[in-house]
């Protein structure tokens, strides 16, 4: 999925990395492999191409999406931030 982009990390990697991530931090969710990885040449603040994948998760009223979205940094091939069900951005590696 490369299409000729300049990125560090392929879809895989991404996926592994988000996965890694879920696994150390026990996050819930499911990750649907290739339908829920993309990647954009900016997003946000973050330096560089960013990969974001999309996590399902059980609807609950209290959330006004089903789904988090992991933000992964091509550049330096780590997560950056969580965005949580209700948008705003969570950190777990960082608390």
């Amino acid at each position: 999925m490369k299409d000729n982009l300049d990125t560090n990390l392929t879809m895989e990697m991404a996926l592994g990395i988000a996965l890694a991530y879920k696994k150390k931090y026990k996050l819930s969710g499911d990750i649907h492999s290739e339908r829920n990885i993309t990647y954009y040449k900016e997003f946000d603040d973050v330096n560089g191409y960013v990969w974001l994948v999309l996590v399902d998760i059980e609807p609950n009223d209290l959330f006004a999406e089903n789904e988090y979205t992991i933000v992964i940094s091509d550049k330096e091939a780590d997560v950056k931030y969580i965005i949580d069900p209700n948008g705003h951005v969570f950190t777990p590696h960082l608390v």
